[in-house]
């Protein structure tokens, strides 16, 4: 059924019983290349949805409409919507997320792009095997993992920019192995012809191919007569380019989306797409949507006080039709610990009215949220991560935690297969004969200092290495002093060569420093760690859980109460951030999707000293607030 179909045959849409002032602007006019800014709360989803069946209750045939979304959840919940008012999906709509839509053009112009009718798509596994297979020869020391040179290759395609452009602006300490990397990539992408298969990154590649063809680019084009865009400061290049060219015959583009929460460069999205439509397209409407049907006036106000600070930005003013509230609080506590005890003290006392759901704690770093986990936990109150593993369940920290194991229980044999896991040159066999040869002693003192295991040279060697690191442990005192012991030996390098996010990693390793200084000695920081992670199996996500995110993972969501934690200089903003304007003011975003996640209560924590007779100032973000905006609390 279209919506021709389905009006004649008594179903109507009352566009403005339904929409807002705003809202039915855009169903009703956007026509030609429109930027449509939609605030925080604003009902995007709604907008796109009645436009998509607005344009096919005029006529508009189905098929000539493409709908493309950021994610399959987003693309489900529009035709849903579509669904529920019609009855059925209209026959011939095009809709689905980037890559979803990619495949169904490829699928029918495959020969233009010299692929097999036929390809395999594969997935993130299967990719990985190639490149595993590929770099083997190329790279026989493993000074890079297979999963770090898919990251590479991956952000390549997504940024339209070259290897060597990406390691040159973003990775420099990869720059020696640019040619290798290059000759991995040329033979990554030839294995997969020979194989006929496409990765996801194909998928965009190969579409922008077939779009810059006269044939069938055009007809593609010609075809496509209006096409409406989700999240559209979250595109990042290639996904631009794409959407210039099915847009370039009739110059029917639709593009939602807010600068304020585009966040998400490290991905390769860009906010010049966003910024740029106006100079892409000279003849673009733009409309605003401000109307936030989410959050107080009191958070709304704060909201846009702080992104007004962003010189690169359309101005826009969210308007809350929700009663006055309660100011944001802010509050200065003296240090880490008293920052966690402040939230958790309020957090109980909140829980007295609350449901646990009802609150969401936000940081911008994975680290920061490390010792309100072990409050939690103390106190037995549910919580979940979103998007991740709780603190003592990430493998790097679990990593280092093995060294402590070993040292403490030198008959933990699981801790001792994941340090030699971590050893380059140590296979299976030889790692069954060490740990056979351990089995034999009686304690670490008598494994550090034994040197009869016959093993193959670079297994030795790697031993030998392990043993003298347990050594140095076992005679230094502070457990930061050890864990430095630990990263400095090996294991910095390890974290580059293996994840794109090491800087975040070994963050978070400066943490568990942090916390293990409030422990005496080794047993005391095993024992403690320990029961961090005995609590990790006893909440499952039921939805009815306190949550835990970064403001990354909280796109999108939103809560009752919530709390901002650690918004000190050198952590929000992201002490890699300080020297860019252009990351400074991502950082602001940032902080303002925080804000923006909050309905009615608002938490903003910061400190002032750390361990170690360090002090902080203030965060930049903290400093551009008026005092009228919030209230002030002091907790020491």
């Amino acid at each position: 059924m279209n919506l021709r179909q389905a009006v004649d045959s008594g179903i109507s849409i009352e566009y403005e019983k339904l929409l807002n002032a705003e809202q039915l602007q855009v169903v009703k006019h956007a026509k030609g290349p429109c930027l449509i800014l939609a605030g925080a709360g604003s009902g995007k989803t709604r907008v796109l949805t009645y436009r998509t069946m607005y344009l096919i209750e005029h006529g508009i045939e189905p098929s000539r409409v493409c709908l493309l979304t950021f994610t399959n959840k987003a693309a489900k919940e529009m035709v849903r919507r579509i669904e529920n008012k019609l009855g059925s999906l209209p026959e011939g709509l095009i809709a689905g997320t980037f890559h979803h839509v990619a495949n169904v053009f490829l699928r029918k112009y495959a020969r233009h792009a010299s692929l097999p009718h036929n390809y395999i798509i594969i997935d993130r596994e299967d990719s990985l095997s190639i490149i595993r297979e590929i770099s083997k020869p190329i790279l026989p020391d493993r000074e890079i993992s297979p999963e770090v040179i898919q990251a590479l290759l991956s952000l390549s395609v997504n940024t339209s920019e070259t290897i060597k452009d990406i390691v040159m602006h973003r990775y420099q300490y990869f720059t020696h192995m640019i040619a290798r990397l290059e000759t991995i990539e040329s033979a990554y992408n030839k294995r997969k012809r020979e194989l006929g298969v496409v990765d996801y990154d194909d998928l965009l590649s190969f579409w922008l191919k077939i779009l810059t063809m006269q044939e069938p680019g055009e007809k593609i084009s010609r075809n496509l007569l209006y096409i409406l865009v989700d999240e559209y400061q979250d595109t990042n290049r290639i996904q631009a380019l794409i959407l210039y060219q099915l847009a370039h015959f009739h110059k029917n583009i639709m593009v939602v989306g807010d600068d304020a929460q585009s966040i998400y460069s490290f991905r390769g999205a860009t906010v010049q797409n966003i910024l740029e439509f106006p100079r892409i397209y000279p003849e673009a409407k733009i409309f605003y949507l401000q109307t936030n049907y989410r959050s107080t006036p009191e958070v709304l106000n704060l909201a846009n006080s702080v992104i007004s600070h962003n010189k690169y930005q359309f101005p826009k003013v969210l308007k809350s039709i929700k009663s006055s509230g309660v100011k944001p609080v802010l509050v200065r506590c003296y240090d880490k610990h008293s920052e966690s005890i402040f939230v958790i003290q309020r957090i109980k006392e909140l829980l007295k009215t609350a449901k646990p759901s009802d609150i969401g704690i936000l940081f911008r770093s994975r680290y920061q949220s490390t010792e309100i986990e072990i409050e939690l936990n103390k106190l037995k109150i549910p919580y979940v991560v979103r998007g991740g593993l709780r603190f003592f369940e990430m493998a790097h920290i679990k990593d280092v935690l093995a060294f402590f194991r070993v040292c403490h229980n030198p008959r933990d044999e699981m801790s001792w297969f994941r340090i030699l896991n971590l050893a380059k040159g140590v296979g299976k066999v030889s790692r069954d004969r060490i740990i056979e040869s351990i089995r034999e002693k009686k304690s670490i003192h008598e494994i550090v200092s034994s040197d009869d295991l016959k093993i193959i040279s670079s297994a030795k060697k790697s031993w030998q290495d392990i043993k003298k690191i347990l050594k140095d442990i076992i005679e230094t005192e502070q457990i930061s002093r050890q864990i430095d012991i630990i990263m400095k030996s090996f294991y910095h390098d390890h974290l580059y060569a293996n994840y794109l996010d090491a800087e975040q990693r070994i963050a978070d390793i400066e943490s568990l420093k942090e916390i293990a200084g409030t422990w005496h000695s080794i047993e005391e920081f095993i024992s403690q760690t320990s029961l961090q992670e005995h609590y990790r199996g006893e909440v499952k996500d039921t939805g009815g859980n306190l949550v835990l995110s970064t403001v990354h993972q909280a796109k999108g969501l939103e809560w009752r109460i919530v709390f901002i934690i650690g918004v000190c200089a050198y952590h929000f903003p992201h002490n890699l951030s300080h020297t860019d304007t252009g990351d400074i003011e991502e950082e602001r975003r940032v902080f303002y999707v925080g804000i923006t996640r909050a309905k009615e209560d608002l938490y903003i924590t910061y400190y002032l000293s750390a361990p170690r007779n360090l002090s902080f100032r203030k965060s930049i973000f903290i400093n551009e607030i008026p005092e009228n905006l919030v209230e002030q609390w002091v907790f020491d």
